[in-house]
Parts: C-alpha cells; structure tokens; sequence
C-alpha cells in the first residue's frame, strides 16, 4: 500500500471542492447564455447566431481560464510561491461566483463574474497540481502517479456532483442565483480546506526556485524542448474534447432524453464524463495498464498521448454521424451521445493524467508550475480555436457553411491531421519516452 505525505488529503479535498465549483458554473453556462441573454425569447430566426454565441463565450472563458494558469505559474515560480498563488487568488475565485450568483440578468457584470473566476481558476490549477508531486520527500517516488490518480478521482467525483445538481438547481424556482451560488459556497470551501492544512505543506519559496535553478529562463525552457514538442499537439485535443461541454449540449437537447426510465436535462448528460473517469481510472491503472505490459505492450507517455489522439477521432466520427442523423429529422436516444462520452472518457484518461505526470516529471525544478501551466496552456489555445470558428459563423464568415454534422466533420478531420503529425514528429525528432508510467 503506497504511503502518501500526511498533506495529501488536504490538497485533494481542496481540488474536489473546486472542481465543483468549476464544473457546476460551466455546465450550465452555455444554455443560460444562450436563454438569458443571446435569445431569451427563443426565436427560431436567432437560433445558429444565439447558439454560436454561446459556444463562442464558453470557449473563450475556458481559453482565458488556462491563459491565466501561465501567469499563475510564473507568479508562484518568480514573484512569491505557490502557496501564496493559490491562497490569494482563491479568493479572487470566491469573488468572481459572487457576480454571477448576484448579476444573473447584467451581461456586463456576470461576464465580469467569469473574467475573475477565470484569473481564479488559472492560477489555482496549476499550483495545486504541481504541490501534489512536491509534498513527496523523494520525487521520484513510485507512490506519485498513484496520488496523481487519486487527484484525478477527486476531480472528477466533484464534476459529477456538479453536474448533476447544478442543471436541476438551475430549473428550481430559485433558478440560476442558486444555481451559480452552490458553487461559489463550494470555492469558499475549497479556500477553507486549503487553508487547514497549511500545517501539512512543504510550502517552496519563489526564490527556492531561483536557486534550484541551474540557468536562465530560456536555457531552462530549451531544456524542455521535448515536452514543447509534444505538447504542441494537445490544443486540437482539447479543442474537441471542451465541446463536450458546450456543443455536444446543444445536441442533447435535439436528442430524445429519455435513458434507463428517467428524462435527463440537457445539462445532465455531462456527468456521464466523471463518472466514467471515477470508473475507468482504477481499471486502467490496476487492470489494462499491468495487463498490456504483461502481454508485451509498453505503456509509456508517449503512446498514450497518442491513443488518445487516435480515440478522439473516433469520437467525432461518432458524434458527426449522429448530428448527421438529427439533420435528417432524426431524433436519436440519447444514448448514442453516452457512446461518445465513453470513448471521449477512454481518450481523456491518456491524454490527462498523462500530461500531469508528464509535466511534473519532465520540468526543472525551478520551472514546475510554469511546465505544469504550459500544459494547461494547451487548453487555452484549443478552446480559443473552437471560440474563432464560432465567432466566424456567429458574423456569417467562412466558417458558417460548416453547419449541422459539416461543423463535427470539419473538427473530426482537423484531428485526424494532427494525430498523424504527432506520430510523424516524435519520429523525425527521436523524442524519447522513457515514462513508463503503467504502475
């Protein structure tokens, strides 16, 4: 049984809490967007405009979420520490649901809402994920992919909570204050569980870092050219996988709802995400991992950013194929869409985790959350992708003739190309993969 430094628990209670918090304001925020604000009296004529709208808001809070976690990462690596990064913009956090809950019918003020979530979030996310490798004594312990996974888990088990209870807050009579209250209340929790453990922390110093560092800035990041290398092919994953969130609800709601005897709400089918991700994390990491090496298979980094590379093409196959239908007058069970979810899950647990690891595991010490942000970085640059697609479509540009299934076939073959550059570069530049994290 792997030992685990006595802050563990702290740090994973507080990534669950705000991952609640974050995932519960998100799920619903492309529909109410788009009812409240873009096309509240639902004309059919506003429909493709409010919705690329929608989409395009999102994407573009998403992208400036993971803009802010390079800040967040230079702050705590250069100007004062990780911890200080986390404590003070938590509250920023905690001001930010605030608005939302507050001015639910004041764009200005609730889009300002999420400008300062997105300061608090990016600057949160990477520094608490690096202070789970950094709170070992030794760091190459074999004990820190299994604390990985175990935040991992407590991501997700607070983004399937959310999920599922923010959308049905949101149909309440107290309607969205309450709904964008829950998870301001579960940020200011998140602050409080952090604060607890202060005890606990092996609490670095910015000028630590300095010091660890064994040359400048560039020399650190020409260092890490690699990780650069491989990183720049994520932004079109996750330019696919955050519609997941936003288009793909948009979908559901064109879907028949109705699945194992209950109509779900259409911002309910996300939560199928989490759930497969508390399910297939344990399997993988106890069951496919150990069984693939055991039958010859090397599971190492490098091939599972690629698996999931792979899987995410056929997710968007699956996917276009069923707008495909629903632009036939088809109206398909929502179950299709789980399909997708499966196979999305299944790419998500290659690509995610592994960047975690990836990022701690490559960076030099005096850069971890600055390698950790330039991951998150990738989530930045793909969700701002899909936010200039839909902006174009939203102003009748080039991109608005891919309607309907052409706007998932034309994501499906952006991905396909950038999968098949992936295998090509790690081969032509020789990158090694000596990770070998399959246990």
């Amino acid at each position: 049984m792997p030992k685990f430094p006595k802050a563990a628990p702290y740090i994973v209670a507080t990534e669950t809490a705000e991952r609640f918090s974050f995932y519960g304001m998100k799920a619903i925020l492309t529909t109410f967007l788009v009812s409240n604000f873009f096309n509240p009296t639902n004309n059919p004529a506003l429909k493709q405009e409010a919705d690329a709208h929608g989409n395009e808001v999102t994407h573009l809070f998403v992208a400036l979420v993971y803009l802010m976690s390079v800040l967040g990462g230079l702050l705590a690596d250069y100007v004062i520490g990780r911890y200080y990064t986390i404590l003070i913009l938590s509250i920023i956090y905690c001001i930010g649901h605030a608005f939302l809950a507050i001015f639910e019918t004041n764009y200005e003020l609730f889009f300002t809402g999420l400008v300062l979530i997105a300061i608090g979030a990016g600057g949160v996310k990477p520094n608490v994920s690096v202070m789970v490798g950094e709170q070992f004594d030794n760091e190459n312990d074999p004990a820190i992919p299994r604390l990985y996974n175990i935040f991992y888990f407590g991501i997700n088990l607070g983004a399937f909570f959310s999920t599922l209870i923010t959308p049905a807050l949101k149909e309440s009579r107290f309607g969205a204050p309450l709904a964008f209250g829950v998870p301001g209340l579960l940020m200011l929790l998140s602050l409080i569980i952090f604060i607890a453990g202060t005890k606990h922390y092996k609490i670095k110093k910015a000028a630590d870092n300095r010091k660890a560092s064994s040359g400048t800035f560039w020399q650190n990041i020409k260092s890490i050219w690699e990780v650069i290398l491989v990183f720049s092919f994520i932004p079109v994953f996750w330019a696919l996988y955050d519609q997941s969130g936003s288009e793909w609800v948009l979908q559901a709601g064109k879907m028949n709802l109705e699945f194992l005897g209950i109509t779900w709400l259409q911002e309910q089918i996300q939560m199928i995400n989490p759930i497969l991700i508390l399910t297939l994390i344990p399997v993988f990491t106890w069951g496919v991992y150990p069984a693939m090496e055991k039958y010859g298979i090397r599971v190492t980094a490098l091939r599972k950013f690629g698996w999931g590379l792979a899987l995410m093409v056929v997710t968007f196959t699956l996917i276009a194929w069923i707008q495909t239908q629903i632009d036939r007058g088809v109206q398909l069970n929502i179950g299709w869409q789980l399909l997708a979810y499966f196979i999305l899950t299944v790419a998500e647990v290659f690509v995610s985790i592994t960047g975690l690891e990836y990022a701690f595991s490559r960076a030099p010490r005096s850069l971890r959350s600055t390698v950790m942000a330039m991951f998150f970085l990738t989530v930045f640059i793909g969700n701002l992708l899909v936010a200039v697609v839909n902006n174009n479509i939203r102003e009748g540009g080039f991109f608005s003739r891919f309607t309907g299934a052409d706007y998932f076939w034309l994501f499906t073959a952006i991905m396909a190309v950038n999968t098949l550059l992936y295998y090509i570069s790690i081969k032509i530049f020789k990158v090694k993969d000596t990770d070998d994290v399959a246990a």
